[in-house]
């Protein structure tokens, strides 16, 4: 890990690196999925009798995106894959639309870890985490655009986490890595990342002392597949 930066990620637990080689093995940080936020409730109040009555909210719109030879245009949050019947999703039901600052703030050092995304040529980002119907597991998926498929490359190749590496199955590229909490309290965490495109994938699994390594997988497939297809 010569020459790298170690910084401490927050929401996952584990200890990740910064590095300005692309090729480098494990070298650079991908942040992990943050939880969605809710948006500000709107003021309430009683109106007069003159007053006319309000007229209905308009429905909110559906994100809406296309994918064309890697390149994914629109709004990011339409290729979040869509989560599970009965699930609890955190905060908007449609995901979150993040910044550089908001995935930036899954690390310890939130402006060494701006400064590796706009290497990068970040664009935008959305993310989503939800509790299973089961309330065995929360999920979190996070999707990163970038300036196009070479950089989104060049960043999973240069990214990874300091802890037990995981297999996967799939023919396209991914690693997965066991974040274990190091205490009876705390669950622990299945983390993979991909990328297809121009968009880099970060999804993780927590649940109790044995997170559902085949939940991961199928999750990643399906992600995988939402981004190359837009279905």
């Amino acid at each position: 890990m010569t020459g790298l930066v170690a910084l401490a990620a927050v929401t996952a637990g584990a200890v990740i690196a910064f590095g300005s080689s692309p090729g480098g093995a494990d070298a650079a940080a991908t942040p992990s999925a943050t939880a969605s936020r809710t948006g500000a409730g709107a003021p309430s109040g009683s109106a007069s009798a003159s007053s006319p009555a309000p007229s209905a909210s308009p429905m909110a719109k559906k994100p809406a995106g296309q994918v064309a030879h890697g390149t994914h245009t629109g709004d990011l949050r339409y290729f979040l894959i869509p989560p599970p019947d009965g699930a609890d999703v955190y905060g908007d039901p449609a995901g979150s639309a993040d910044s550089a600052a908001d995935v930036a703030a899954g690390s310890a050092d939130g402006s060494q870890a701006a400064r590796a995304l706009s290497t990068y040529g970040f664009r935008n980002a959305a993310s989503r985490t939800y509790l299973t119907a089961d309330g065995g597991s929360e999920v979190s998926v996070e999707l990163v655009r970038f300036r196009g498929p070479s950089q989104a490359a060049a960043y999973y190749s240069s990214s990874g986490y300091q802890a037990t590496t995981l297999p996967l199955q799939g023919s396209y590229p991914a690693r997965g890595y066991d974040l274990a909490s190091g205490s009876a309290e705390s669950s622990d965490t299945l983390l993979a990342i991909s990328y297809q495109g121009d968009v880099h994938i970060t999804i993780s699994v927590t649940g109790g002392k044995a997170p559902s390594r085949a939940l991961l997988q199928h999750l990643l497939d399906a992600q995988y597949q939402r981004l190359r297809t837009g279905r």
